[in-house]
């Protein structure tokens, strides 16, 4: 399939429509949200919508899941981790039961809609459940990969899907047992820039105008290569962690970890959401990330 020029979530969802017709196991599960390249099976008997009511729709694909069928959920990030934490946790983590929650509008990917949808604390959230692997996917390429390997996961998955057209890292080749990849990277440089989901995006860009460092996509938490991570790290002089998340909703706390974890002597900084509900609007992602001084302007300031 032709992945550039696409909405990631077209990139996404036309590879599982693909898999959901060919087995009739596949079940399609939402809480009202939409997403153009399902619109077309909204009438199959497969296609759940149980409206707003999200402890719900986390039990019948529990349900789903123990009578051997494959379902798959699609919502608001918030909306399917906050709303129905104690179902997601013992309906679904503790049964090990195999459902794909795909969340969308991951941090502020919709700046106009206030604190209800700022993903920026669910990836922590969904960390304290062991059973359920995490991946936040926020490039058509990676999107291309993980949707084509549903099958493939066994046990409860949480993804987080970017929007727009985001062909930024086509030419990376991810490996999704390791969990991260470098998507910049110069010679000798001594700072390395961690970074998830949009803020990806966004040192990508400042990599172009300043090549001064190297930058990775740390895109899974959960059952990654933090051996490998390790070694990484030991290799420069200062990492920041840039993550839209909160320090203590998103990435920095994986880092930190394998930091102490492994003794590691090294210069960190953190560029993160403030750890507070933001009641700020507007109708650009990038304006609203200026204003809580976490844009890239900001970066290349503590560079």
């Amino acid at each position: 399939m032709q992945i550039q020029n696409k909405d990631i979530r077209d990139v996404f969802f036309e590879n599982y429509k693909k898999d959901f017709l060919e087995d009739k196991k596949n079940f399609i599960l939402t809480n009202d949200a939409d997403v153009f390249a399902l619109k077309s099976l909204k009438n199959n008997k497969r296609f759940i919508d149980a409206g707003v009511a999200e402890q719900n729709l986390i039990n019948i694909a529990s349900g789903l899941a123990h009578s051997g069928k494959y379902p798959l959920i699609f919502g608001f990030c918030t909306f399917l981790t906050f709303r129905c934490y104690e179902q997601l946790k013992f309906n679904i983590g503790s049964h090990y039961a195999n459902v794909k929650i795909v969340g969308i509008g991951p941090g502020y990917s919709f700046p106009y809609d206030g604190p209800t949808h700022h993903a920026i604390q669910d990836i922590a959230l969904m960390n304290l459940i062991p059973e359920f692997d995490i991946y936040n996917v926020s490039d058509n390429n990676l999107a291309n990969l993980v949707s084509k390997s549903l099958k493939k996961f066994k046990g409860p998955v949480y993804i987080r899907l970017e929007k727009g057209k985001q062909d930024y890292n086509l030419g990376i080749k991810y490996n999704l047992k390791k969990g991260f990849e470098y998507t910049k990277k110069i010679k000798n440089a001594k700072t390395l820039i961690i970074t998830t989901g949009y803020t990806n995006i966004l040192a990508n860009e400042l990599f172009e105008e300043c090549k001064k460092f190297d930058v990775i996509n740390f895109f899974k938490f959960k059952n990654f290569d933090q051996n490998k991570l390790s070694k990484v790290i030991k290799k420069y002089k200062k990492i920041i962690v840039y993550d839209e998340n909160t320090y203590y909703g998103g990435i920095s706390i994986f880092i930190n970890s394998i930091i102490i974890k492994n003794n590691i002597k090294i210069k960190i900084q953190y560029l993160t959401s403030a750890d507070k509900q933001t009641f700020l609007y507007s109708q650009d992602r990038n304006d609203f990330m200026k204003k809580i001084k976490i844009d890239k302007k900001n970066l290349k300031k503590i560079l």
